[in-house]
């Protein structure tokens, strides 16, 4: 009992200094507009006027006990509609060009000059809202996840408006965001806010509400009050996106020429004003990016990121379960999009915040089966329910079922995941933790199905120390999920088999900051270390990394490093491009690099790695670059170059070289008209391909797609297959 009343009391001292701490947090008393705001960035009407400015940002970088260098002033207004910020940056001397990558929307706010504002309307701490311009107008929107430890997910795309003003001593930004853009809960009258700014001509970024150095700046422990004067309501919010898409295309390989029109529809609706259902029907993804081709000499998947809208918005209640190495939930598995694809019927998600401290995601997709000659369709269902607690932290519980459909017959075929997690973070964010176990179950009723992790970490601005383990057990399968390291392919019979694992993790750095130089900014080693074992604390194998690096005032860095694996090989594997496996064992290999990176702040900028030592039995050598020429904010072209060795095998496994070469022509007309094109030549895959795609923004939300794709073998001896997709979708909010 007196355990239980001390964990009481635990609780109560917590609660009452987070409510502390936020009562002396800085604030800003939004004021109702007295005229109408014509949103062309000049803040020329009165009613900003009579906002009271905030003006005293503090940097982040490169120092965070100074002044920003140069003055940013921000207002505050709202009216029924719309929440407006106003932001004048000054430069402190005339410029006449700003470092932009580019106009669209989305862009790295880390590599661009930008004013920038994250938004916690449930003052949970927890979850937001970015939103964010450049000085040429371009936009950037996303959703801030895990306290914004993470940074930001540019996915999620909301309907507002943004223009810049320029001179050559400021630039100024209005922003209009629809109040019923945002999530939050209509009786609650403090929300929480900061404001942030790339200033690349002084190589500096700066906060209102100061955040350390090293740590995001999307940070919502450091934010400070948005009061209103009263609570604003979001109203009736839905819209309707639907789409008309037409493909012609052609196969040369089989000599098959096909032309397929498509409709489909989107709708979001407003269930209350933090909770959305989206809908889809008979989507279209033709009109998504490629993925960038890497050279493969892995033993085990490689992971491309998801890029399909509509497993994108929101996705963070569902992509952020697991970890980097285990993740129950990986939506390229749904629709094929990492193998061959299949049609996706439809699908639906509910998902948002059910009050301050309850947050729900419900998803569900239906699909034919992977192999159109059976009949049938699997269902992709997965449910999460998140609770904040602790000032910052979260407890979520999650199901995810894969169930095969005969017709309306379930039948027996099933996968079903279900876990609880718990995320932890301090107030000031140097301690944060991760713990959570799963438990997967099919039709078969398999044992040593179970997977956990813990892992907890310290971090200052100058040093971060990092220790996790994850468990796997050998039946952990997950038909929707990504756990690369479990299997493992018997290449005599043709099959994977699954090998259950404990993962020891430890990863550290420590920075030397050279205050008084006015070249280097840090020097500082980082070691990173994977031990693998059994369930029996057998080892089995080790990564190992050391690496020193500096980091330059003029955002270039340069690092060294010494890499140290053994990996363990339970079958005969046969590496990429040789002609014998090698035999089961362990196998000793070490390898240094060099890598440079000049940072994006130059019209031409890149990056280089050349990598060299042992690799199993032989020797690899490999070099990526890199190199990229902007010409203003309008024109990028930019090239890649990877090339891989390996050799010094012994008699009868022969040589191999491998050789990468990528081109991107893109080209920003304005805000609103795109032309991108990719070339990738892969000597590996016996590929060369072409893809173009422009993209023309008509109207707010709204888009035309031209797409062209071309695919050769890598000797130009003939195409394999050829397509021009032309798609429109049009957003109509009520």
């Amino acid at each position: 009992m007196n355990k239980i009343r001390e964990f009481i009391v635990f609780l109560i001292l917590v609660a009452f200094a987070f409510g502390h701490a936020l009562a002396q947090s800085p604030a800003i008393h939004i004021q109702a507009v007295t005229n109408s705001i014509h949103i062309d960035g000049k803040l020329d009407e009165s009613s900003w006027d009579n906002a009271v400015p905030v003006n005293n940002f503090w940097m982040n970088y490169p120092f965070d006990t100074l002044p920003a260098s140069a003055k940013t002033e921000v207002k505050v207004l709202y009216d029924e509609q719309n929440l407006y910020i106003g932001a004048i940056c000054h430069n402190s001397r005339d410029v006449k060009k700003y470092v932009i990558q580019s106009l669209k929307r989305d862009f790295s706010f880390d590599d661009n000059e930008a004013f920038s504002i994250f938004i916690n309307a449930f003052t949970d701490v927890n979850t937001g809202f970015n939103f964010c311009v450049n000085p040429y107008g371009a936009q950037r929107d996303g959703i801030v996840s895990n306290g914004g430890l993470k940074g930001v997910t540019t996915s999620w795309d909301g309907m507002w408006k943004a223009e810049v003003f320029r001179t050559s001593s400021y630039w100024s930004v209005e922003m209009a965001i629809p109040i019923k853009t945002l999530r939050f809960k209509e009786d609650i009258k403090n929300w929480r806010i900061n404001f942030a700014r790339n200033d690349q001509t002084n190589n500096e970024i700066s906060t209102w509400v100061p955040v350390s150095r090293g740590f995001e700046v999307s940070s919502l422990m450091n934010t400070g009050q948005l009061i209103w004067n009263e609570s604003p309501s979001a109203g009736t919010n839905a819209v309707l996106i639907p789409y008309v898409a037409g493909i012609s295309s052609k196969d040369y390989q089989i000599n098959e020429k096909n032309i397929t029109p498509s409709v489909g529809l989107d709708a979001k609706i407003a269930l209350n004003s933090s909770l959305y259902l989206d809908i889809t029907a008979n989507p279209n993804f033709s009109q998504v990016e490629v993925d960038r081709q890497v050279i493969d000499l892995d033993r085990f998947e490689l992971f491309f990121p998801e890029k399909r809208i509509f497993f994108l918005e929101n996705s963070d209640m569902f992509s952020s379960l697991g970890n980097s190495r285990i993740q129950p939930f990986f939506s390229r598995r749904i629709g094929g999009a990492d193998n061959v694809p299949v049609p996706i019927h439809f699908g639906a998600r509910v998902s948002g915040k059910l009050n301050k401290d309850w947050r729900l995601g419900m998803m569900t997709v239906q699909t034919d089966l992977a192999d159109d000659t059976l009949k049938g369709s699997n269902n992709y269902s997965v449910v999460t329910l998140q609770r904040s607690l602790l000032a910052g932290s979260t407890i979520t519980g999650f199901v995810a079922n894969r169930q095969k459909f005969n017709d309306l017959d379930p039948g027996k075929d099933f996968n079903i995941v279900s876990g609880v997690e718990f995320d932890y973070r301090s107030k000031d964010t140097k301690w944060t933790g991760e713990a959570f176990i799963h438990l997967a179950q099919t039709n078969e009723h398999l044992k040593d199905a179970m997977t956990y992790s813990i892992k907890g970490r310290y971090r200052t601005t100058n040093a971060s120390v990092r220790l996790a383990v994850d468990a796997v057990g050998e039946n952990y399968i997950t038909d929707m999920g990504y756990v690369p390291h479990l299997y493992h392919d018997n290449e005599p019979a043709d099959t994977t088999f699954r090998i259950g694992y404990i993962e020891w993790r430890t990863t550290a750095y420590y920075r030397f900051y050279l205050k008084d130089n006015n070249v280097i900014d840090y020097v500082g080693p980082s070691f990173n270390l994977n031990t693998f074992t059994n369930n029996k604390l057998e080892y089995q194998e080790h990564n190992a990394n050391l690496k020193f690096k500096a980091q330059f005032m003029n955002a270039s860095n340069l690092s060294l490093s010494y890499i140290n694996n053994s990996p363990i090989l339970y079958f005969p594997f046969t590496l990429s491009g040789l002609d014998v496996p090698f035999p089961v064992g362990n196998y000793k290999e070490q390898s240094i690099a060099f890598e440079y990176d000049s940072g994006k702040r130059k019209d031409i900028f890149g990056t280089a790695q050349v990598r060299y030592g042992s690799r199993f039995m032989g020797k690899g050598f490999n070099f990526e670059g890199q190199l990229n020429y902007r010409m203003g904010p309008r024109l990028v072209l930019g090239s890649t170059f990877s090339q891989q060795y390996l050799y010094s095998f012994p008699g009868g496994y022969g040589n191999a070289k491998f050789t990468l070469i990528g081109s991107k022509f893109e080209i920003s007309f304005n805000r609103n008209l795109f032309l991108t094109t990719y070339l990738q030549y892969n000597t590996q895959a016996n590929n060369i391909n072409i893809n173009s795609r422009f993209q023309w923004r008509f109207r707010p939300m709204s888009d035309l797609y031209l797409v062209y794709t071309e695919n050769y073998f890598q000797d130009l001896g003939g195409i394999k297959n050829r397509a021009l997709v032309l798609k429109m979708n049009y957003w109509w909010g009520f």
